[in-house]
């Protein structure tokens, strides 16, 4: 597998430390603040743009919140060039093929496993029909939940990991993402409403810290963490909720083991969010 590189990071020349802060609370303020419009007059909603759903302008924005912010913020730290920089990242794809074959095989298996487990039909553990429907859907979920990794894992995790191990990060994020969540639980139209919660935050913080061992692993590609986040949505995986949320889990635990020497080490974490 690659080579895990320790970057040292300039907050004169990349994005302050001191930012955290400021992109949690912005980023839960809006985020936070779209949703609870939905939630508290939801009679408002079809008048306005159409009715609520995942493909509401409305949610589009309150799911991409976290992006928005994080790219403000590196035009703040760095300039258009620092997000210039930034942006390059997802195009560094020199990554050793263990990595692909976890990203676009393992966790698909997951999702299978889990279907399994609820007792699914081995005709149901793929969904194929209708085709161009399943397949329409998919490539809308590339442009919804995945552009969220510009920031939880390609801004916030580098500046969290300056200040604490990596699994410490990787954990702390993924609650943080998970907890993000929750008033998705309360709106119609989403897919949300028909999981329990407490599994839903277990297995989303568990993908936060595999999230974040992929990202020390592949010297902070972005392209990994969007295609993680798109293997949760992809419509031709069969549902596998409650149980993908515990295999997720006990993945995670597996991870941080194996690759323990550098997610308990404060010196091997990756720090740089803007490349100098």
């Amino acid at each position: 597998m690659a080579q895990t590189q320790s970057f040292e990071h300039d907050d004169s020349i990349d994005v302050r430390t001191g930012f955290i802060g400021p992109f949690v609370l912005l980023t839960f303020g809006m985020t936070w603040g779209v949703m609870t419009l939905f939630v508290l007059v939801p009679q408002y909603v079809p008048a306005f743009l159409g009715p609520m759903g995942v493909t509401h302008p409305l949610y589009v924005l309150a799911v991409w919140s976290p992006c928005l912010v994080a790219m403000a913020l590196v035009v703040v730290s760095a300039g258009f060039g620092g997000l210039r920089r930034y942006l390059g990242r997802l195009f560094d794809v020199n990554v050793a093929w263990s990595w692909w074959a976890f990203v676009l095989l393992g966790l698909p298996a997951v999702k299978i496993i889990g279907a399994m487990l609820n007792g699914a039909p081995i005709n149901e553990w793929l969904v194929l029909q209708p085709f161009w429907g399943v397949l329409g859907i998919s490539l809308f979920m590339l442009f919804l939940g995945p552009v969220e990794e510009f920031s939880w894992r390609g801004f916030l995790l580098p500046l969290m990991q300056r200040i604490m191990i990596p699994a410490l990060a990787g954990l702390i994020i993924g609650l943080l993402w998970a907890v993000w969540h929750i008033p998705a639980f309360f709106l119609d139209g989403t897919p949300h409403t028909a999981w329990s919660m407490a599994p839903f935050i277990i297995g989303v913080t568990s993908v936060g810290v595999v999230m974040a061992v992929v990202y020390n692993k592949t010297n902070g590609n972005l392209l990994f963490p969007i295609l993680i986040h798109w293997q949760l949505n992809i419509a031709f995986w069969p549902e596998a909720q409650p149980w993908e949320n515990y295999l997720n889990l006990a993945l995670a635990v597996v991870l941080l083991w194996v690759h323990r020497d550098v997610m308990f080490s404060r010196d091997k974490g990756l720090t740089e969010v803007v490349p100098t």
